[in-house]
């Protein structure tokens, strides 16, 4: 639990109790908001050579989160999409999957989040904009940059087009009251801003598509180790020698 303040007193009437003045998550909401230079969980850190990077695009593939012919544009807020070394590697290869089906990117966060970010982003390395320390400096980059992609559109390309933003910040609405087909991939939806989440049309849950890509890698492991046992009993089988062999 979060404290959220004192208990306010109990009264008379038909006032809110006293415990919604408090934020209430479990613990793996908690685990899932970890802070970025803490380890993965032993699930994700057992995923080597970019198996969850694989899995993850394309457990994010199946939710089509590009829809329809109008202008795309991508907003990723690196400082939201903090992680553990493994599963921050892993959205980082979503980014730019992402990016490569989009129109226009523009990635921004402080320089801790984008010195952690480029050496996984491929071509988008140096497209990355690093904004001073201090509150939603990056949120206001990455508007900026959207209002520039929009001038060079008509209006009515606008209303057709489609945002998919990687944040989990309430001013990113302003996108869809602007026009935009809004499409949300939430770091995680416990920390989503309410919003946010009224303004979309697609709500992605990133730590949702981490678990199930993880569970995806898993079934394949055990589908590939039960494939090797069996290639591995048929080998024995063949050069092993029948009864009637043994008792010649």
């Amino acid at each position: 639990m979060l404290g959220g303040g004192y208990p306010p007193p109990v009264g008379l009437g038909d006032g809110p109790p006293w415990w919604s003045a408090y934020e209430w998550c479990t613990d793996a909401d908690l685990e899932a908001s970890a802070d970025p230079v803490g380890t993965d969980s032993p699930a994700v850190a057992a995923l080597r050579g970019g198996d969850l990077d694989t899995a993850l695009c394309e457990q994010v593939a199946e939710a089509r989160l590009w829809r329809g012919d109008g202008p795309r544009l991508l907003l990723v807020d690196l400082d939201n999409l903090r992680a553990g070394p493994g599963r921050w590697q892993a959205r980082m290869a979503v980014v730019v999957e992402l990016a490569r089906a989009s129109d226009h990117v523009v990635l921004a966060g402080q320089v801790g989040a984008v010195d952690r970010a480029r050496p996984h982003l491929a071509e988008l390395a140096e497209r990355a904009i690093t904004v001073p320390d201090g509150s939603d400096l990056a949120d206001h980059a990455l508007l900026e940059g959207a209002q520039a992609f929009a001038a060079t559109l008509a209006d009515d390309r606008v209303e057709n087009g489609q945002v998919v933003v990687a944040s989990n910040d309430g001013i990113f609405a302003d996108l869809a009251e602007n026009g935009w087909t809004l499409t949300v991939l939430s770091p995680g939806s416990h920390a989503l801003s309410d919003r946010l989440r009224d303004a979309a049309r697609t709500t992605l849950d990133l730590v949702d598509a981490e678990r199930a890509a993880t569970r995806r890698w898993r079934s394949r492991s055990l589908r590939a180790a039960a494939g090797t046992r069996r290639s591995v009993s048929r080998t024995a089988g063949a050069r092993r020698p029948s009864r009637s062999a043994r008792s010649r």
